[in-house]
């Protein structure tokens, strides 16, 4: 598949509901069928705010046979190849900064990311290599760069745990920018907290944004 040439690249991480278990640590709180509805609104308010970017962007899909999902329409494909999360999140950085000058790795877990958060992400790699959005859980919500990185940096760390992030700054061969830190949507512990962080964007919040509180307010 050609890419385009182009300054940026945001790429945001998806799995495809039916193919892949989706939310497996919320969906043992509040079932498979709420934690699907969640994530859905979270993909289209992370599309929501993306597109609002001067950037290429792209949803990296972990499922070869889920890149023509209607879930996804609206930006182009990747498919981030087999393998470990390290492994894919290699596959599409190197892919893009062939083509780019800086790209944006992003997950789908932080419906509340704005604009005004990648912008810094971009501004930042004006003067850094990197730059990385911390999740309050340990992990990242966020990653940034314009330098390519071995795979074995992606493949060495351990995801999910309370010092990835941490790891994952200490390996970097530059010191990163960082950005304030966000909620990843993980478990039912982390709703409360999303909700806040949603509510506090106020007037700048999306309809999509807007949608996710809807849901956490109504959810039984």
């Amino acid at each position: 598949m050609m890419i385009s040439k182009g300054s940026i690249a945001i790429a945001i991480f998806v799995k495809t509901p039916g193919l892949s278990p989706i939310k497996t640590r919320l969906a043992k709180t509040i079932g498979q069928v709420a934690a699907e509805s969640v994530y859905r609104l979270s993909v289209k308010a992370i599309k929501e705010t993306v597109i609002r970017v001067d950037a290429d962007s792209y949803f990296a899909v972990a499922e070869q046979e889920g890149l023509r999902d209607p879930l996804w329409h609206g930006l182009e494909c990747l498919h981030t190849g087999p393998g470990c999360l390290g492994q894919r999140q290699h596959h599409i950085y190197q892919r893009l900064l062939l083509r780019y000058q800086q790209v944006i790795l992003i997950g789908s877990d932080s419906p509340q990311l704005t604009v005004d958060r990648l912008q810094q992400a971009i501004e930042a790699l004006k003067s850094e290599q990197f730059a990385v959005g911390p999740a309050r859980d340990g992990g990242y919500y966020l990653f940034a760069g314009r330098r390519p990185l071995s795979q074995a940096f992606w493949t060495n760390l351990i995801y999910s745990r309370g010092d990835t992030c941490d790891n994952l700054l200490a390996a970097l061969p530059t010191k990163a920018a960082l950005l304030a830190p966000l909620t990843d949507l993980d478990t039912v512990d982390d709703v409360a907290q999303l909700h806040r962080e949603l509510t506090a964007l106020g007037k700048a919040l999306t309809p999509q944004q807007q949608a996710v509180i809807s849901w956490i307010d109504n959810r039984d």
